[in-house]
């Protein structure tokens, strides 16, 4: 069984990584204080820095987290992983309660 640092949580929220220029919108299928996972059927390449943006139920502006893609698959699912990379206190704050959150609606 695997060890995990953070608890996941499983979401259904719209989240963006934003390049440069450029948002891809994603739906996240889980969450950590750690980092969060993303459905997609084009994964980005592993190493790939990226802000991550989503919304809480509590704030009205986006949170956003700079994140790496640690990995990425084709198979049996699409998608990739991304770990926060120097999440603020602030930002920390946001998701222990918005995992706390979704972790009661179970």
């Amino acid at each position: 069984m695997e060890e995990r640092a953070c608890k996941r949580i499983a979401v259904q929220v719209g989240c963006w990584l934003v390049e440069m220029d450029s948002a891809s919108c994603f739906h996240t299928f889980d969450l950590s204080e750690g980092g969060v996972c993303i459905n997609t059927d084009e994964p980005f390449p592993v190493g790939r820095v990226v802000t991550l943006q989503f919304f809480t139920p509590k704030d009205a502006a986006p949170v956003s987290i700079t994140a790496e893609v640690v990995w990425s698959q084709l198979e049996p699912t699409a998608g990739m992983g991304l770990r926060f990379t120097d999440p603020g206190p602030k930002e920390l704050q946001i998701i222990k309660e918005f995992t706390a959150i979704l972790g009661r609606r179970k």
